[in-house]
């Protein structure tokens, strides 16, 4: 197949060299691999607009967060993240998968605050909770109204039951 030249990202234009050069003398199409990979030419196009939208909005300037101290990074993924789902809303991203990417790009795959509430405890609600509790919380929960997390824990390994306590507060 002939190659023909990839649409050009940020990400791609400040791709190491050698990389890119290793990715120009490849035997087959790079960009017809992305699409493959990435579901379609029509998901690629998306998945590169919103990058784009991420690496272009000065709320998700992308720091050296290596020098930065625990704390700091943080604070700036709290920040962070309240603003995207700010901008995801404004936006108007609603689709699974967008969201995903959207998510990646501002927190470039590091952890990030949100990741227990829309990793453990939505699917957890969907899939452990009474219908009466998925009516409750379910809808909240997914508009981020209420953040949750998720705990869990394995009889006969140090954890007395009737014992376990939970507590929540909130600072203002």
């Amino acid at each position: 197949l002939p190659s023909r030249a990839p649409e050009r990202s940020f990400l791609a234009m400040a791709m190491n060299p050698d990389l890119r050069k290793e990715r120009e003398a490849a035997s087959f199409d790079t960009e017809l691999l992305t699409h493959v990979l990435d579901g379609g030419a029509d998901r690629t196009r998306r998945r590169r607009e919103i990058e784009t939208l991420v690496l272009n909005d000065p709320d998700f300037k992308h720091e050296d967060v290596n020098f930065l101290s625990r704390s700091e990074r943080y604070a700036l993924a709290i920040k962070k993240s309240a603003l995207m789902v700010m901008k995801l809303r404004e936006l108007g991203i609603a689709d699974p998968d967008e969201i995903y990417w959207f998510k990646s790009f501002v927190h470039r795959g590091r952890p990030e605050p949100l990741d227990l509430h829309l990793g453990m405890f939505l699917p957890t609600l969907l899939t452990q909770a009474t219908q009466e509790q998925q009516d409750r919380f379910f809808m909240p929960a997914w508009n981020l109204e209420i953040i949750g997390t998720y705990a869990q824990t394995e009889m006969g390994h140090g954890t007395v039951l009737s014992r376990l306590t939970c507590k929540a507060s909130i600072s203002v």
